[in-house]
């Protein structure tokens, strides 16, 4: 493995994944990628935060609602899709995704779908945290103590994850090589907060969002 190097100018590129394949198997019914949140699909929500970063080039990986995806996304421009194969298996999307990219990146941001919390301001911060790193680390935010989301990847680590195959995966790799990964205290909850049920649609209110299934209620 190469020797970590002093960071030198600011990445020119940095990339991004937004994971949109999952089933929705907790929510029982809609896919929550498609549930309005404050009028617009959460899926489209997370996009248009991706984009006011702004990053470059995103990539979408999209699985079983690829269609619907698509159509809650129509009109916003600057990413393209790709399908990961059929899985439950999270880190198939993002070898999916890492194989979708270009070359000549930088960083990686690798974010979920479903944290609507999430705003540009905030990737911003976690940006910048792993600019302030050593060349060659990835970046894991935490939030009193637990691990959040999104990551952000040195672009070097994506072809040894890739070699790795999904069965290790971005997580299994970052376990595996602990010192090349950096933590840093994420300045607010937005970073694991995410839904996955009816009850956190529900509790969303409380942080003054309204989501389409509270308002059928």
């Amino acid at each position: 493995m190469e020797a970590i190097v002093p960071a030198g100018e600011v990445p020119a590129r940095v990339g991004a994944l937004l994971l949109a394949a999952g089933r929705s198997t907790r929510m029982g019914g809609p896919n929550k990628l498609l549930v309005e949140v404050d009028g617009e699909p959460m899926v489209r929500r997370a996009l248009r935060t991706l984009l006011a970063v702004p990053l470059e080039p995103i990539v979408v990986v999209l699985g079983p609602a690829a269609d619907a995806v698509r159509a809650a996304l129509d009109g916003l421009h600057g990413w393209q899709a790709c399908v990961a194969p059929e899985s439950t298996d999270h880190q198939v999307s993002v070898d999916a995704g890492l194989r979708a990219l270009p070359a000549g990146l930088d960083a990686i941001l690798v974010m979920l779908a479903d944290q609507p919390l999430l705003d540009a301001g905030d990737l911003r911060w976690l940006l910048a945290q792993w600019r302030s790193l050593a060349r060659g680390c990835a970046l894991v935010p935490v939030h009193q103590g637990r691990r959040a989301n999104p990551v952000v990847l040195d672009a070097a680590m994506r072809a040894p994850i890739l070699d790795a195959g999904p069965a290790v995966g971005a997580r299994g790799y970052l376990a595996a090589h602990p010192a090349l990964v950096r933590r840093a205290e994420a300045p607010n909850d937005h970073f694991v907060v995410d839904v996955d049920t009816v009850d956190d649609l529900a509790r969303l209110a409380g942080r003054g969002l309204r989501s389409a299934i509270e308002k059928e209620g």
